[in-house]
């Protein structure tokens, strides 16, 4: 596979407004054995016995689900902060050149971590996939995008057969998204099979301002929303995930298989705790985030349209990322029941598999 490598920015300014697969790809490579002890500061590696240098860092190659946007802020910041190199972690971001299967790159050998959404674990659990979630790290809003501004729709009901953009049409993904909104809102007579679907793929805006589509699905509200109204939708607006009876997956969490797990789990945990600092300094020191941000993706160099949508999706992306990085069980329960009830899964499957088998807390906490 074909991959653009970074290390403290992108290798090339931003080309396009970045559209967002459904699985992402860390690989981690242990190049050395190095004890670790006491934390000693943002700049120094916490080797008990010497400062860390090149030869004593340990590796991983972390690939982002797309190009690369302020839900990997985080990971930018320990970057830039120095915060890795004191883990004793050498981290390299990676934007894929296309959409690949992480457990099967991952039982390859040739990665062996990759962030996804709970929505794509749950389903990848279900079709039998050897995944194991263990860290989430962004917590955003999102749901059904629209232009207010057309006024035919005003309320979820409104969406009763229009037509879906959504990654991944003609799939039940955004049907059932969708008509479980409807019948949260009360209309109860929509007939599922009424949707026109229409595949954007995650050009959401292209696909309303085109006409192509009325509404589209699987949005983040911190990009989706300043991104359409950067290109001219002012009155661009979304329907709710969590408001309107859709289990909440708008998060990014981290992956591996059960192997990869076991194996790495040491290096695991330093990745899960060097991004818990990282978070910390994106809250308390939001300016100096940005300014690692800016850099990182050569605002400068942006067109004036995308400089607008940095600035914008960065100021709504701040509050994203959580300080508790653990997901319950009866989470990824009720998930896996609205997939199987709304026929996304197979309901012996769903039924079937234990959350157990797919996330764990071990290294969350």
């Amino acid at each position: 596979f074909d991959v653009l490598i970074s290390t403290s920015s992108v290798t090339t300014p931003i080309t396009m407004i970045y559209p967002r697969p459904a699985t992402v790809i860390i690989t981690t490579a242990l190049l050395c054995s190095v004890a670790f002890g006491q934390q000693n500061d943002d700049k120094t590696c916490t080797s008990a016995s010497a400062e860390c240098d090149d030869t004593n860092l340990e590796t991983i190659r972390l690939g982002l689900e797309w190009f690369t946007n302020p839900d990997h802020l985080p990971l930018i910041v320990a970057q830039n902060h120095g915060i890795f190199t004191s883990f004793g972690l050498d981290v390299q971001l990676i934007e894929p050149s296309d959409h690949w299967e992480a457990e099967e790159e991952i039982l390859a050998g040739r990665l062996d971590v990759a962030v996804t959404e709970p929505l794509h674990l749950a389903q990848d659990a279900a079709k039998g996939k050897p995944v194991l979630g263990f860290s989430r790290f962004l917590h955003t809003d999102g749901g059904v995008l629209y232009d207010a501004g057309k006024g035919d729709i005003t309320r979820p009901a409104d969406m009763c057969g229009k037509t879906i953009s959504y990654p991944g049409s003609p799939g039940p993904g955004g049907p059932a998204i969708v008509n479980t909104m409807v019948k949260a809102d009360g209309k109860l007579d929509c007939d599922i099979t009424s949707y026109k679907k229409h595949n954007g793929s995650f050009f959401h805006t292209d696909a309303l301002q085109s006409n192509h589509a009325d509404v589209a699905t699987l949005i983040f509200w911190n990009f989706e929303i300043p991104e359409a109204k950067a290109k001219g939708m002012k009155d661009a607006a979304f329907f709710s995930l969590k408001e309107w009876g859709v289990p909440d997956f708008c998060q990014l969490v981290l992956m591996t298989t059960p192997f990869h797990f076991d194996k790495h789990k040491d290096v695991l945990r330093k990745l899960v705790l060097a991004m818990r600092r990282a978070t910390g300094i994106v809250h308390q020191q939001p300016d100096l985030a940005r300014e690692y941000y800016y850099q990182h993706v050569n605002k400068e160099d942006a067109s004036e349209t995308q400089q607008a949508v940095i600035d914008a999706t960065f100021t709504a992306t701040l509050p994203a990322f959580p300080n508790d990085n653990m997901m319950s069980t009866e989470y990824y329960e009720h998930l896996m029941g609205w997939l199987v009830e709304t026929d996304q899964v197979d309901g012996k499957a769903g039924e079937d598999v234990s959350v157990s088998t797919y996330w764990t807390n071990e290294i969350s906490w």
